[in-house]
């Protein structure tokens, strides 16, 4: 085994805890959390920035702002009053305690209106990793006690959101070089979570490892969950070949909220047995594997093999600590495998958490037609097991849109019977192509995407121009517009006063086939406007809200 260690992908963290009384709508105040651009470089200063906006109404104090930080990353220098919102500082009252820091002001000083009403300063410590990687302060969304509230004639008020500070790009390192005893400082997602073990893995791409294990640590495991957004600062040790922090190695860790759980990377056997070490404690699928010379049931701390029809590899079921396979029934035909990739001595194996079923569904059908002005997805299947049921999604410029949940027509989601599904997509689509694929959701969460489909739409009309999404837009929006052949086209954004905000579009394009547009919102001041399409002497017009 070589040298490594997983390059920190550096992560600071501030949280309020707040009271949760509701407001009217017309009063929810927001609490936002910004910061410079810098190269995070040891003995940097630099200042949080945090920004109210009271929605018109009159604040009194605030108590209790609770900030948790890693004291191993940046120390408090100073905190103050902010430069267009005082609550009076000479009042504030400031307490640090170890990897939290409470400011409070409970001065009878109204205020109202939006700004800076509070100023942080922090320095980085030498226990920063790699100075100059960019990090980012990512909030969390915590619950429990009321802990930071806005006063006004005792009513409580909500804070309603809180905004993400960046720094910088967030990029993700997948050098692992520098050996053991290296300190790593990582975030990522929790795809497999039990007993005194946590395995997550970052956004990095399948061409380099991008997991890690976090065990065996008694006071984690219990506490963390499945597609939680993890926090992790410890030192990397390697026992019998798998990169890790343990126990002794941990320093801190925090629930940064609730994430996406990562699609499990769809691998051969042959792949794992040959470059497991690229796959080490990221989820991985494999099909097609059957147990060889099975017993009745799984026996803890055994080494299994599994094959299929051209490799064989160790399946290696651990102590309770571990998982929960323990007793459960060996699978006698073909199954497939959902979890992390874990290394011994010997080599690449398989480690359960639980139980993995039978290849979940059989898709023996998935097609789109149009129906008038909507489109209708069917789907069949030749037999289900612990299937909960199919997300069906639309591709739209940003990414893939789920439209809709179809549940298992089985109560208990496993037949072996055919089933069949319908989903009518109700909306409206411009001239072009469209694609739809569906997502099998398993009972313990985990997916499987299917392959596309897709219809062909065409030119209902002289000119089409679809709605702007999303809508109410903060950073950009997008859309699409069509036309016929030869025929010159101008698409241009007003305001509601009817001055030309910007041209989005000028030229011939190709003949009825849709053509997609990004609008970028991020620097037009809130309200509403209106994108204009103006072709062979016709025009359409949508309006798109702008939310800052």
């Amino acid at each position: 085994m070589r040298d490594r260690s997983l390059t920190a992908l550096l992560s600071l963290l501030a949280v309020f805890s707040v009271g949760m009384l509701p407001l009217p709508l017309q009063a929810q105040p927001d609490i936002s959390v910004t910061i410079p651009e810098v190269e995070p470089t040891p003995g940097q200063t630099f200042t949080l920035s945090i920004e109210a906006n009271l929605s018109g109404e009159e604040a009194d104090a605030y108590s209790n702002m609770v900030f948790k930080f890693d004291s191993g990353v940046l120390d408090i220098v100073e905190v103050r009053d902010g430069s267009e919102l005082s609550f009076g500082s000479n009042n504030l009252t400031v307490n640090e305690d170890g990897d939290e820091l409470r400011v409070s002001n409970t001065t009878s000083n109204p205020v109202s209106g939006d700004g800076e009403f509070l100023q942080i300063d922090v320095e980085l410590t030498t226990g920063l990793q790699n100075p100059g990687t960019v990090f980012r302060l990512t909030p969390s969304d915590p619950t429990g006690v009321s802990t930071s509230v806005f006063e006004k004639d005792g009513t409580i008020f909500e804070i309603s959101s809180i905004d993400q500070g960046k720094v910088g790009n967030l990029e993700v390192q997948s050098g692992r070089q520098e050996g053991t005893g290296s300190a790593a400082t990582v975030t990522g997602t929790v795809t497999r979570a039990f007993g005194a073990y946590v395995r997550f893995q970052d956004d990095s791409d399948g061409n380099s490892p991008s997991g890690l294990t976090v065990g065996p640590v008694g006071d984690i495991g219990e506490k963390i969950t499945k597609g939680v957004r993890l926090y992790v600062r410890g030192t990397l040790s390697e026992p019998g070949g798998l990169l890790r922090i343990d126990d002794s190695g941990l320093k801190n860790h925090v629930v940064l909220g609730q994430g996406t759980l990562p699609t499990a990377q769809k691998v051969s056997l042959s792949q794992v047995q040959s470059n497991g070490e690229n796959y080490e404690s990221e989820l991985v699928r494999v099909n097609g594997l059957s147990f060889q010379n099975p017993s009745e049931s799984f026996s803890a701390n055994t080494t299994y093999t599994v094959a299929d029809a051209t490799t064989s590899l160790a399946y290696r079921v651990e102590g309770g600590n571990q998982t929960k396979l323990i007793g459960k029934s060996i699978p006698k035909g073909t199954f497939t495998y959902t979890g992390v990739v874990g290394e011994s001595g010997s080599g690449s194996q398989l480690v359960p958490v639980r139980a993995s079923t039978a290849l979940p569904v059989t898709l023996t059908g998935f097609t789109a037609v149009r129906n008038g002005s909507s489109t209708v997805l069917t789907w069949q299947t030749a037999s289900e097991t612990n299937n909960a049921g199919f997300r069906v999604q639309y591709e739209r410029a940003a990414g893939w849109e789920a439209l809709g949940f179809v549940p298992s027509t089985v109560d208990d989601g496993t037949t072996g019977e055919a089933q069949s599904y319908r989903f009518v997509v109700d909306r409206r689509l411009g001239p072009g192509t469209h694609r739809f694929r569906l997502e099998q959701v398993d009972l313990d969460r985990s997916t499987t995407l299917s392959d596309t489909v897709q219809v062909e739409v065409g030119m209902e009309g002289a000119l089409h121009l679809s709605a702007p999404a999303p809508n109410p837009a903060a950073e950009r929006a997008t859309l699409s517009f069509a036309v016929q052949e030869g025929t010159k086209a101008e698409v241009t954004m007003y305001d509601v006063l009817g001055q030309r905000v910007r041209t989005l579009y000028e030229g011939r394009p190709p003949g009825e086939e849709g053509r997609r547009l990004t609008v970028e919102t991020r620097d037009l001041p809130s309200g509403v406007y209106v994108v204009r399409l103006r072709a062979g002497g016709r025009t359409q017009t949508r309006r798109l809200t702008v939310v800052q």
